[in-house]
C-alpha cells in the first residue's frame, strides 16, 4: 500500500509532518490532503470562484509554499 509523507513549515517557524494514505501526484493535491488530514476548516471567500487551499493552510498556521511530499511504499 502506498502512503505519502508530507512535510511543512508552520508560520511560527516549527516543522510538521503528516502521513496520509495513497499516492499524491502534485503539490496542490498534497496541500489539499494536508488540510484535510489536519481537519482545517474551509475558508469562505465569496469572491473566490475556486477552492482557496492556500488560504485554508495559512488560516491553519501553515506556510503554503513549504508543503513538500514524498511517496513511501509499505
Amino acid at each position: 500500500m502506498m502512503k505519502t509523507h508530507i512535510t511543512y513549515r508552520k508560520l511560527d517557524g516549527s516543522e510538521g509532518v503528516a502521513l496520509v494514505d495513497g499516492g499524491i501526484s502534485d503539490t496542490l493535491q498534497a496541500k489539499r490532503e494536508l488540510a484535510n488530514w489536519l481537519d482545517l476548516p474551509e475558508v469562505n471567500d465569496p469572491a473566490a470562484d475556486r477552492e482557496d487551499i492556500d488560504g485554508r493552510l495559512r488560516h491553519g498556521g501553515i506556510v503554503p509554499d513549504s508543503v513538500e511530499f514524498n511517496h513511501i511504499s509499505e
